[in-house]
């Protein structure tokens, strides 16, 4: 991971000052926020890339789809 600059840092902890003061159930609210921001950055990189043309077949992504499947198959059974 990159070294963070020092201002960055004086606002990395200011903010987790903050999170210091805030009760569980505002803690679990911004935890929420923050994650359904982090979707709505995926899906936009996704449509960004669709509108580039930067599709896969519906052949390509099934095979994609087997093959991590297998995958975790095979790690389960490695498990037990």
């Amino acid at each position: 991971m990159a070294q963070r600059k020092p201002e960055e840092s004086v606002k990395v902890q200011q903010v987790l000052k903050l999170v210091d003061e805030l009760t569980s159930e505002e803690r679990d609210e911004v935890l929420y926020r923050l994650k359904l921001e982090d979707v709505r950055q995926e899906v936009q990189i996704g449509i960004d890339q669709a509108d580039r043309g930067e599709l896969i077949s519906l052949d390509e992504l099934n095979q994609m789809l087997d093959a991590t499947h297998a995958r975790l198959l095979e790690s389960q059974k490695q498990k037990t």
